[in-house]
């Protein structure tokens, strides 16, 4: 046997560095009728989404509904219209269930307990007994919001939903239990904003301060909103105004009935984050667009528009520009914002391992700028950045001589040693994608 002075026995711990996606959506939105108070659900896909939130409402009969009748009494109250299906499993084997248009709610009865009368479209086919259960059928304005968002090319890839009740949505609470969530998108199901709803307004000012706020680390999100359909030019001037106003609100115009904040979000959610929002396809029912002079007057405050090119074939839809609702701090582009957050999450992400553990010296501040290098030198030859520069003025201080240190600079040095605080610049120049080509073609003959 061999004589083995030193014995080693390699072994490999494999190390996952911090990662976050670039485009999960939070939708905050009104869910069926019934549906109580619950912690936000995640998903993956839009089935899975419809049917999720539809067996988390729901009501029950508390009289008697006689085969031949229009009216039921439920327990909880329904919005009208909205279609609603009646399901009686209490029989052994036999599931009996029907579909029908709710068109009109009485006033609650008063009593010890409130109950709604519901007026049907048609007779009921059959009777049913009380506990019968009562569920919405027609998708609630929170799912129709994440079926569009998934409805999108390339789909996002999380979407989590955070059911509000129908009839008096407390919007705050929702956007509250957005915090904790992994998510860099946000928006609330088919709130539009109108010259004639304040609701609409006063709920989109509370998304706008949610995700303006200061959530933590990694937790940098944007605001998505439309406006109303309905919206003229002219209205402009009254409706894009501050506190809506802001480079992390994205704000679009459309001629649509679909819910297009969520498809503008769905678009956003697939692209990467240097990727522009120019020219990017939407799929969403809008048989008119608009016109060139209703484009402008969106041009000028900053509100994206859809269009259908005609150099593009197919005569699909497509987003017109892809503007902040905010120019005033360089950052005119949703991609700028979307950079900034995605490098300031890599360099915290691959800093965060060095506290506590490199040196306040000339080697460990190397240490420091060499992380933030190989964070940032990828992102150049990947062409997201053109270029980056990281300064560490305490490193220039520590690299000169002792002795010719002035006392100024020795004091520098000291109070960073005893503060355990370093200061450090990083500066990033980003390109970014052409929006405009201006062309000269001559003839010469």
């Amino acid at each position: 046997m061999p004589v083995k002075y030193i014995t080693v026995n390699p072994r490999s711990e494999l190390f996952a560095p911090a990662v976050r996606a670039f485009g999960n959506i939070a939708i905050v939105g009104r869910a069926g009728f019934g549906t109580p108070t619950t912690d936000p659900v995640r998903f993956t896909s839009p089935v899975s989404a419809a049917e999720k939130l539809k067996s988390l409402g729901g009501t029950t009969l508390t009289a008697q509904a006689t085969k031949g009748d229009k009216k039921a009494t439920v327990a909880a109250k329904v919005p009208a219209p909205v279609l609603v299906r009646f399901t009686d499993a209490t029989q052994a084997g036999h599931v009996q269930s029907e579909v029908h248009t709710v068109t009109a709610v009485s006033t609650p009865s008063t009593g010890a307990a409130a109950t709604f009368d519901l007026t049907l479209d048609s007779e009921l086919s059959a009777a049913y007994s009380v506990g019968t259960k009562v569920t919405q059928e027609s998708d609630s304005d929170l799912a129709t919001a994440i079926r569009t968002a998934f409805a999108q090319t390339p789909p996002p890839t999380v979407v989590w939903g955070v059911p509000l009740a129908p009839d008096s949505p407390k919007w705050e609470d929702g956007l509250t239990e957005v915090d904790k969530l992994d998510v860099q998108i946000v928006l609330l199901a088919r709130t539009p904003l109108a010259s004639n709803s304040s609701d609409n307004t006063d709920a989109l000012t509370k998304l706008k301060n949610h995700v303006t706020a200061d959530l933590g680390d990694g937790k940098e999100r944007i605001g998505v909103a439309m406006l109303d359909q309905g919206v003229t030019t002219d209205e402009l001037a009254t409706l894009v105004v501050p506190p809506l106003i802001d480079e992390r609100m994205v704000l679009i115009a459309h001629k649509s009935p679909d819910d297009v904040a969520a498809a503008l979000a769905g678009v956003i959610a697939g692209c990467e984050p240097h990727i522009s929002l120019l020219l990017k396809p939407i799929s969403v029912a809008m048989p008119d667009v608009f016109s060139d002079n209703e484009i402008d007057a969106f041009n000028q405050v900053g509100v994206n528009w859809i269009t259908k090119p005609v150099l593009l074939p197919g005569q699909a839809l497509y987003l017109g520009e892809g503007y902040t609702s905010d120019w005033s701090h360089d950052k005119k582009y949703v991609d700028i914002v979307r950079v900034l957050d995605d490098i300031n999450f890599r360099i915290k992400a691959a800093l965060i391992p060095a506290l506590g553990n490199v040196r306040l010296s000339r080697v460990g501040l190397r240490t420091v700028e060499t992380v933030v290098q190989a964070v940032l030198s990828p992102l150049v030859a990947r062409q997201v950045i053109d270029g980056f520069g990281v300064v560490i003025p305490l490193l220039t201080l520590l690299d000169k001589d002792t002795a010719d240190l002035i006392p100024v600079e020795a004091e520098e040095i000291s109070t960073a040693r005893a503060n355990r605080s370093v200061d450090m610049s990083v500066e990033v120049v980003y390109a970014g994608a052409i929006h405009r080509l201006t062309i000269d073609l001559v003839l010469k003959g």
